[in-house]
């Protein structure tokens, strides 16, 4: 299913104005060629430089509903482009997408909520955004130490569609297992790609998990494996 729904938002996309990749467990999908399980959103990787413009974008084509996340559960709904902006991510969705509820709380803002269910037709995207100048992306956003030459942490697929490294997105995923409802999706991710990944990709992602955690974390005793 989210193979189609990628292939739909890489035409939605086309001609957006602005760099994007598939990021998450999809690009995990688009790395290794296949469904590997159920996915309840999309996620794309963006900039900051082009917040604006996505905003634009996703108002301008028409049906689609754009929120900046808050924290705690509460979005904020934007009708316009903002300027200055703060650093947010965006939840875009559909009218039709039911797995979504809005609590009204006042001021365009709402308690929100997604159902876990899977994501079956391109009605939701969430928007997560990174840091880059013109040779890396910071991971964490502005974090000098924790970077990636844009060559190897951007990527395009045989189908053309962009997505996100997948040493990158495992390195995302291994900051939310403590606390993550998800936390067995990102077990799972990663026990699929590790053998897939070469020598330098389980390198960089050994070296920024050693930087990020020192050496307490579960997935490095894996790669020291390998």
């Amino acid at each position: 299913m989210v193979e189609l729904i990628i292939l739909h938002a890489r035409t939605f996309l086309a001609d957006c104005g602005f760099d994007w990749y598939v990021c998450g467990g999809g690009a995990i999908d688009v790395f290794l060629g296949k469904p590997t399980r159920i996915h309840k959103d999309l996620d794309i990787a963006v900039f900051w430089e082009d917040r604006n413009s996505i905003v634009d974008f996703m108002l301008s084509v028409g049906g689609w509903r754009v929120f900046e996340a808050c924290g705690g559960g509460i979005i904020h709904e934007l009708l316009d482009k903002q300027q200055p902006f703060e650093k947010r991510n965006l939840f875009c969705f559909t009218s039709n997408e039911n797995r979504c509820t809005l609590e009204p709380i006042g001021n365009e803002r709402y308690r929100f909520g997604l159902e876990t269910k899977e994501q079956k037709d391109f009605t939701y995207i969430e928007f997560l955004f990174n840091q880059r100048d013109s040779d890396y992306l910071y991971l964490p956003p502005e974090n000098a130490n924790l970077k990636r030459g844009l060559n190897k942490a951007l990527l395009k697929s045989n189908a053309e569609v962009p997505y996100l490294a997948p040493e990158i997105v495992l390195f995302y995923k291994s900051r939310y297992l403590a606390y993550s409802p998800d936390k067995s999706d990102h077990y799972q991710d990663f026990d699929l790609t590790l053998p897939f990944l070469d020598q330098e990709q389980k390198q960089w992602l050994t070296e920024s998990l050693e930087k990020e955690f020192g050496k307490e974390h579960v997935w490095l005793q894996r790669l020291e494996q390998c």
